[in-house]
């Protein structure tokens, strides 16, 4: 720009220099047509200047403007950048977390299934304890009332054993062949009604 302005200095220089040599006929008119257009050049030339600079100031500020925003749009950038590796962090905390719940739930699950195995055990143990000790006191009442001993290793189809009655012990033995009403109403005989 300040090259400009020294040329357009040099060309009023040169023009007054001329003015002073052509003070003479028609060079004159002619002189005077010529520095006319230089005048009008030089004012189209300083208009261009002036809207040149004027330009140019728009630009610096459109850059000023434009380097701003990519300022905030990078720093956006990077916030956001920030925030995605904050939750990135937090989904592997959570992640990690989860999988020790897994773990854990796995565990206590064995354990429960442990502890339920165990209960059902003991229950069933008791349950049998239970139904032996039914059995038995079924067993002793069985005996206290019919004083019969019976054999049990003989064949299925016989029913052997021995009854203690109040004056002498008798054998039982009897084949299933009979009927189940003869069979009940005989033991049933032996049975003392003496009570």
């Amino acid at each position: 720009m300040d090259a400009v302005s020294e040329q357009v200095k040099d060309m009023e220089k040169v023009s007054k220099e001329l003015l002073k040599l052509m003070s003479g006929g028609k060079a004159m008119n002619m002189l005077k047509h010529i520095l006319t257009k230089q005048e009008q050049m030089i004012d189209k030339l300083l208009e261009t200047q002036k809207t040149t600079k004027q330009l140019i100031q728009e630009l610096m500020t459109a850059e000023v403007k434009v380097a701003q925003k990519l300022a905030d749009q990078e720093e956006e950038l990077n916030a956001s950048l920030q925030k995605l590796q904050k939750i990135e962090d937090e989904l592997l905390q959570a992640s990690e977390k989860d999988d020790k719940q897994r773990t854990s739930t796995s565990e206590l699950r064995k354990e429960l299934e442990a502890l339920r195995e165990e209960i059902k055990q003991e229950k069933s143990m008791a349950e049998a304890a239970e139904t032996c000790m039914a059995a038995k006191y079924l067993v002793h009442l069985y005996y206290a009332i019919c004083h019969i001993d019976w054999d049990y290793s003989c064949e299925p189809e016989v029913i052997k054993g021995t009854h203690y009655g109040p004056d002498i012990a008798q054998p039982i033995y009897l084949s299933t062949e009979f009927s189940r009403c003869f069979i009940s109403n005989y033991l049933w005989s032996l049975v003392s009604t003496d009570w």
